[in-house]
């Protein structure tokens, strides 16, 4: 597929252009731009993909990527509860110059070049903070904005708790614009990912032999289709031990699971925990 190419309206007194994202759900499609990015979610839940990465979202996520990585944040069909983020892009060459050449910039640059992969910082008093300090961002402009953002930028980059969300490389930039054979993917598995889905069913989608089609997936995504609707299934289950108070089972069912041991082995394959230890864990705010 090609990933959407976003082209990002920017004034051109500006070296970085900060936004406030309000809406019922996030609505964005698999998408890059060329623009580096910096988002803090405020509002809204659900799955977020950053190249070949997919896990869930909340309110507190805080997610730098790099240039041209593709991303998403979706909400569940019928999600209508609000969604709210503040978002920062700035393209890397801008800034390049400050960043390469003065010293006490060295980590600032380093964390950069970890965005390439796209980086989520784990949510803490002090990602809440700076957060707070990026929704100031769009009030400031010229230079005060610029030196809060470097601010920000200098404290990210002391943050140990991270984690790398995507392998890096150009094969997600691969593509071509008459290919949307990701995008029909994605579709499929969003409408009927509570059912049977097998790869002769992708292979049907996507108008490739079944082979084709796992070489297609596994060299786009480094993980197998399987391995993949099994991690967007668990998190689909993840979100509703979040929501409801339906027993697991029905939990599992929905989410296109029949086999109750099978769909147990792949939540802790997934999370390392029982369904049930998940769900204690978030009511107790441990998650």
């Amino acid at each position: 597929m090609k990933a959407k190419l976003e082209v990002v309206p920017h004034k051109v007194d500006s070296s970085i252009h900060a936004f406030y994202y309000t809406e019922n759900y996030f609505d964005a499609p698999w998408h890059y731009h060329d623009e580096m990015e910096l988002t803090y979610i405020t509002q809204s839940s659900g799955v977020r993909y950053v190249g070949n990465s997919i896990e869930n979202f909340q309110p507190g996520d805080m997610v730098l990527t790099g240039s041209r990585l593709p991303h998403s944040w979706k909400n569940a069909q019928n999600y209508t509860s609000g969604a709210a983020s503040i978002y920062i892009q700035w393209k890397s060459e801008a800034l390049a110059a400050v960043f390469n050449n003065v010293k006490e910039f060295h980590n600032v640059k380093t964390l950069l070049q970890k965005s390439n992969s796209g980086m989520f910082f784990y949510p803490s008093k002090k990602i809440h903070m700076l957060g707070n300090k990026l929704m100031g961002l769009p009030a400031l402009s010229g230079v005060h904005r610029l030196m809060s953002f470097f601010e920000i930028l200098i404290q990210l980059s002391e943050i140990t708790d991270y984690k790398l969300l995507s392998e890096p490389g150009n094969h997600f930039y691969r593509y071509r614009e008459t290919d949307n054979r990701i995008k029909d993917i994605f579709a499929h598995i969003d409408k009927n990912f509570g059912s049977k889905i097998t790869v002769d069913d992708m292979a049907e989608v996507t108008f490739m032999t079944k082979s084709s089609f796992c070489k297609y997936f596994k060299n786009y995504f480094h993980k197998t289709f399987t391995e993949y609707l099994n991690e967007y299934r668990v998190h689909n289950v993840c979100r509703e031990l979040q929501d409801t108070l339906n027993p697991i089972s029905q939990i599992a069912l929905e989410s296109g699971y029949d086999n109750m041991s099978y769909f147990h082995r792949q939540f802790r394959k997934v999370t390392s925990l029982t369904p049930a230890a998940y769900r204690d864990k978030y009511n107790r705010g441990l998650i």
